[in-house]
């Protein structure tokens, strides 16, 4: 029971911090977002743009054309 008591979380700032963001980015307009592309804005609204070289940014945008 110890074990259990010592891995529960603190405070719930952190979650609640990620379903405001989820609530940010899933407008009536980007109602039609999978699970994946939520997930990856996600990821860059709370961790922010990684610091991609040139040709792994050049790849992304090939990919999306």
């Amino acid at each position: 029971a110890v074990e259990i008591f010592l891995c529960a979380p603190i405070s719930t700032a952190t979650v609640e911090r990620d379903f405001s963001t989820m609530n940010r980015i899933l407008t009536d307009l980007r109602n039609r977002l999978t699970t994946e592309h939520l997930e990856q804005i996600m990821r860059i609204s709370i961790e922010g743009p990684s610091d991609l070289d040139d040709d792994l940014k050049d790849l992304i945008i090939n990919c999306w054309k």
